[in-house]
């Protein structure tokens, strides 16, 4: 019985020391030490065991975080990378560290520095802020690299502080992970549209259309392109499918209307500047624009009743006026301190041969210049 009993002690005993001796010395070293919080040591030991033992994935792993604690993300990476290639066992490990330094540093990067930079009333104040978050947003990327979140607000933080060509090198970055993402396809076309790049951003805004039609800011902002390039018709075309996208967006209307109010073209003006009162009815610039669309519109009549004295011309004139007495009665009880909407009325009532209601109107809007 004691025979079998110190057979069994020393079968146990070595076992032990096989399980033991399967970590070369050189990485009980290094766990040792840092458990101990010696991480210089910890780290000379490391660089020697992926030296002496490179097919061990514990010891590049073991490496990678020490690379990690240094904040040497794109080192640690390489030394996870080197470790997955040997064997999975400390994946679950890798993807927590890289992780967990994502994430440390993504969110500093937002809410301590990108935030307030965003609300910075200082220019160097707000300069230093997105500095800060740029170095924070990169840190969290080479954590990470297969995560784009930090790209985006990166970049602009690198415009921000004006170094365009790395914001254009992290932009391009998003752009080669998610090609096919129409929202960032609008975020990188406003990226170039902003460093006056237009045709860039143009074709971003059209790519973004082709991967999703429904994209609705893709939509304005090629309408705001084309308005800019004075290419009228294929500015509406974009507006009015976002409008029929969004058909209660007062914005969209109001541009709309501007195009149209722009091109002196009043009469397809005046509808959509309607709907935008009806969208927004405290809207006085809307009230007040509406006003002098009624009365350009009347004028172009009169011109051309001038011009071909075809007395129809001239009832459309007298027609448009009416319309435009009944709007502004109204919109004067509603904004009573408007002097151009007073003026218009003015104007509208002497066109009508309406001499007294006309001169009571233009001393009102005398009134109020005066105040």
């Amino acid at each position: 019985m004691k025979k079998l009993l110190v057979i069994s002690v020393f079968i146990f005993l070595c076992s032990m020391f096989l399980l033991t001796s399967c970590r070369p010395p050189e990485l009980e070293g290094v766990v040792v030490n840092m458990q101990q919080g010696l991480y210089d040591k910890a780290f000379a030991l490391a660089k020697e065991a992926v030296e002496k033992y490179p097919d061990n994935p514990e010891a590049w792993y073991l490496l990678g975080r020490l690379y990690g604690r240094q904040e040497n993300f794109e080192k640690m990476n390489e030394c996870y990378e080197k470790s997955l290639a040997l064997g999975s066992k400390y994946k679950a490990d890798i993807e927590r560290d890289r992780f967990n330094y994502f994430a440390e540093n993504y969110n500093n990067a937002i809410n301590n520095y990108y935030k307030r930079a965003r609300d910075e009333q200082n220019p160097e104040t707000q300069k230093k802020l997105y500095k800060a978050a740029s170095e924070k947003f990169l840190k969290a990327f080479l954590a990470d690299p297969v995560r784009t979140e930090p790209l985006m607000p990166m970049a602009i933080s690198f415009l921000e502080i004006g170094d365009t060509a790395t914001a254009e090198k992290y932009m391009k970055k998003a752009l080669e992970m998610k090609p096919q993402n129409d929202t960032l396809l609008v975020a990188v076309g406003d990226f170039y549209y902003r460093i006056n790049r237009k045709n860039n951003a143009k074709s971003l805004y059209e790519k973004a259309i082709e991967v999703n039609p429904k994209n609705i800011q893709a939509h304005l902002s090629l309408g705001q392109i084309y308005t800019e390039e004075k290419n009228w018709d294929k500015a509406v075309e974009q507006l009015n499918i976002a409008a029929e996208m969004q058909p209660n967006n007062s914005v969209i209307t109001f541009n709309i209307a501007i195009l149209y109010y722009n091109q002196q073209n009043y009469e397809k003006a005046i509808p959509y500047i309607k709907k935008t009162i009806e969208l927004d009815p405290q809207n006085k610039d809307m009230h007040e624009l509406l006003s002098i669309s009624y009365i350009q519109l009347a004028q172009q009549e009169l011109e051309k009743f001038n011009k071909t004295e075809d007395s129809k011309y001239k009832e459309n004139a007298m027609k448009i006026y009416d319309k435009a007495i009944v709007f502004l009665e109204d919109a004067i009880q509603k904004f009573p301190d408007s002097a151009l909407m007073w003026n218009n009325l003015g104007v509208c009532y002497a066109q009508k041969g309406l001499k007294e209601k006309a001169q009571e109107a233009f001393k009102k809007q005398k009134e109020l210049e005066e105040q």
